[in-house]
């Protein structure tokens, strides 16, 4: 598997032992650099374009145009990511997102110009993020993976709290076409971790001439495995509902009665609280009690958000959206599971399937939510959220455990 070292499955994983794997801290910085370019570019472009048009609507479909456009891409183009070396692939997610920011920094496009060129690099997006989850399969197993995915996500919370601060900034400072080029600045700067990542080749049995439909054949396949369907499901549904909610911030301080909530302090409570249940659920539960906790970590997604309704004060709002956030951790007990039912030849394929899905519930998400929140109210919507979360808990949040024991080498985990 590449000559990369890897891990006793029995082995406590520890944050040092994981870092001193070779390649595991530079696939972090990537995953880094990544996050901050990617918002520091969302954000400049929706201020463009509103700068531009002074429309709310196209402000809005300028932020969609680094997420949405990822639904083709994960359903056409994701098992490349089990044939092409992962370097290459990661690489390539790098400088497509550095050349549109360069393109749309100097270029002088028209708003809706810019857009299609976002659109058009976020749809390859899905494969180089599939080659980053399937690398870290083969640079680390069992507690160290799991712990790995933690810090991914603690990466991902940290990040764009950072790369939204930065994008704000920049655009304050420079404008926001001179944040497109800072954006594609960072986005080269992920090159560089690159040279640390061993090379490694494809998945073995992958050798065959690849075709347009094979991901979206591949993708019926695994979504007919009942094991890997249940835990896509779960993975989707949580976040989905979740970032409904998140999206009504706004219109939910609107509705308060009282003055001095500010929404971005508010905003600030998901990153923060997903932080904090990364880190204790990664680093701190063995797997077994990982897997059990899943269920009362996936309802409590759902259970802080039903008081929303009766508009309690900024304090006791913080603290519900951060605890729904810290139970977003409940996707780690279900690691060594997927793992197990996703053969070892379409493992970015299958991570790639989990990302179009919460690429898509993240878009569609939202839409849902406001549309109720019209009718009744963002803070009687976010109780109804909640309540959906807590049926959905209820109805897959138990996991499977593992078909096989795991090999102690070159293991699927």
């Amino acid at each position: 598997m590449g000559g990369s070292p890897q891990t006793g499955v029995n082995e406590r994983a520890t944050y040092a032992s994981l870092l001193r794997t070779r390649g595991v801290s530079a696939l972090f910085g990537i995953s880094l650099t990544t996050v901050i370019a990617t918002s520091l570019q969302i954000l400049a472009l929706s201020v463009a374009v509103f700068q531009q048009t002074g429309s709310a609507l196209w402000s809005t479909i300028a932020f969609a145009a680094g997420f949405l456009p990822q639904l083709v891409g994960g359903t056409l183009l994701t098992s490349l990511a089990d044939r092409w070396p992962p370097r290459a692939l990661l690489a390539s997610g790098s400088v497509a997102r550095a050349a549109s920011a360069f393109v749309i920094a100097f270029g002088g496009l028209p708003p809706a110009a810019s857009i299609a060129v976002v659109a058009v690099v976020a749809v390859w997006q899905p494969v180089p993020m599939a080659a980053q989850s399937t690398l870290l399969t083969r640079l680390v197993t069992g507690e160290r993976y799991v712990l790995g995915r933690s810090v991914l996500g603690l990466i991902s919370s940290g990040a764009q709290l950072l790369g939204l601060a930065a994008g704000g900034a920049a655009v304050q400072l420079l404008g926001a076409t001179a944040a497109f080029a800072v954006a594609g600045l960072v986005s080269l700067l992920g090159l560089l971790p690159l040279l640390a990542i061993p090379r490694t080749s494809g998945a073995p049995g992958t050798a065959h001439r690849w075709r347009p439909a094979e991901t979206w054949v591949g993708n019926g396949r695994l979504l007919r495995d009942p094991a890997v369907r249940r835990i896509l499901v779960a993975w989707w549904l949580g976040p989905a509902l979740l970032v409904g909610a998140e999206a009504l911030v706004v219109p939910y301080v609107g509705e308060q009665r009282t003055a001095g909530m500010p929404a971005g302090l508010l905003l600030a409570a998901f990153p923060a609280g997903a932080a904090v249940g990364d880190l204790v659920v990664g680093r701190f539960l063995p797997d077994e009690v990982r897997r059990r906790s899943v269920p009362w970590l996936f309802a409590l997604v759902g259970a802080p958000l039903l008081p929303l309704a009766w508009h309690p004060g900024l304090a006791v709002a913080w603290t519900c959206f951060a605890l729904a956030s810290v139970g977003m951790a409940y996707q780690l007990g279900g690691q060594q599971a997927f793992l197990a039912a996703v053969p070892e030849t379409q493992r970015g394929l299958a991570f790639g399937l989990f990302s179009t899905g919460l690429m898509g519930g993240q878009g569609v998400g939202p839409v849902i939510a406001g549309i109720f929140a019209d009718h009744i109210g963002a803070g009687l919507t976010m109780t109804a959220l909640g309540l959906a979360i807590l049926v959905a808990a209820a109805r897959f949040g138990s996991v499977p455990a593992p078909r096989v024991e795991p090999p102690a080498a070159g293991a699927q985990t």
